[in-house]
């Protein structure tokens, strides 16, 4: 247990790109996402753009699930469903990824076809 603490605490530390990349390389290997769900997804406020937070992992979005999230639970998204339905439906919707929100941090702000492209990029390097 110490050492998966240690891995969260470590991660956490990360710039926000090297996260980013982190979460490039987790969903694609895992092919699953995880937002935050409570009677509807999590979103927050960027200007006037509404954004939403995906995070690699239930246990770091699960962290964040504090002050306007708080009473959130995480919650799974297959990755295949995330390619092709979310991502091109918030496109459509104008909204933007908020890519691996920490507690401190709002994490990287990415279009929805930029984020499609870089996970269908990593994607191909598996096949």
């Amino acid at each position: 247990m110490a050492a998966h603490h240690k891995k969260i605490e470590n991660v956490l530390k990360l710039e926000p790109q090297a996260r980013y990349d982190y979460f490039i390389r987790k969903v694609t290997d895992f092919e699953v996402v995880w937002g935050l769900f409570d009677n509807g997804w999590a979103t927050a406020e960027s200007g006037k753009i509404t954004a939403v937070p995906f995070w690699p992992e239930e246990d770091f979005a699960t962290l964040c699930a504090n002050a306007e999230w708080k009473g959130f639970i995480a919650k799974s998204i297959e990755l295949n469903d995330f390619l092709m339905r979310w991502l091109p439906g918030m496109q459509s919707d104008g909204k933007i990824c908020q890519v691996f929100s920490t507690p401190a941090e709002q994490g990287v702000l990415v279009p929805p076809e930029d984020l499609l492209g870089a996970i269908k990029q990593e994607l191909d390097q598996y096949e």
